[in-house]
């Protein structure tokens, strides 16, 4: 006779960690597919404002993605399921009047498992939960697309943080530069050096340099050259003076 297996005992922490990382997953899941959608955190909001249907308020969802939304309640779980289902049907423009939302719903794709079926309440709680995996298709991030300007402001954004750092460090400019750029794989290290000096990447280059954790290469690399040397050198202001005879 087979005996029975015994239980895998888990202490209470190791539980609330297993839970936290779930949640964390489910929130990675969620992000992933709204982007590979296209939408941002407002659009299914809008979406069911015209169609009339309820769903999860974007604030709401903007935790959720975080991994930060504790206990959610049942309704949370059927709203997924009702956004899923809409997405799936040939009716998901009814009631829609804008033309941006329109256009959002274009090519949109329902949250499916790995075995193609579209996922309903019960798959949504059970992953929440930890009791399913999030599929493969969901587990990382695509690179978004962007637009030419939209690519300028992530450039401007960075070389903002680059200034104010050197600023707050009381660094000579050249020399901070220098320090970053050669922190930088030496593949990206001439065209890095260019976006420093007021280039901007194009869109397909920012592409190639999207990574998964939802950050481009260059966050990595300016966080990096940042926490290397929190402090930096002293700041002109901090020097000892010599004080002058007399």
């Amino acid at each position: 006779m087979t005996q029975a297996k015994k239980p895998v005992e888990r202490s209470y922490q190791a539980v609330l960690d297993w839970q936290d990382e779930s949640r964390r997953a489910f929130g990675k899941m969620l992000l992933n597919w709204r982007r590979r959608n296209g939408w941002t955190q407002y659009t299914a909001c809008e979406w069911g404002a015209e169609a009339n249907f309820e769903v999860i308020s974007y604030g709401n969802l903007s935790v959720i993605e975080q991994g930060k939304a504790g206990e959610l309640r049942q309704k949370a779980f059927f709203q997924l399921e009702e956004l899923n289902r809409r997405i799936d049907s040939n009716e998901r423009l009814k009631g829609v009047k804008s033309q941006r939302i329109r256009d959002q719903l274009e090519n949109v794709e329902p949250l499916c498992g790995d075995d193609g079926k579209r996922w309903d309440a019960v798959d949504f709680w059970s992953c929440y939960i930890g009791y399913q995996p999030v599929p493969r298709a969901y587990q990382t991030a695509p690179a978004p697309t962007l637009t030419a300007k939209r690519a300028e402001e992530f450039c401007q954004k960075w070389r903002q943080h680059v200034r104010r750092v050197v600023k707050e460090r009381g660094a000579d400019v050249t020399d901070a530069l220098e320090q970053l750029a050669g922190t930088v794989p030496q593949q990206h290290r001439k065209r890095f050096r260019e976006v420093l000096a007021l280039d901007d990447y194009s869109s397909s280059e920012l592409a190639q340099l999207w990574i998964e954790g939802e950050e481009f290469l260059p966050d990595g690399w300016i966080q990096a050259w940042e926490a290397d040397d929190p402090a930096g050198p002293p700041k002109p202001a901090a020097r000892r003076r010599r004080k002058e005879p007399g």
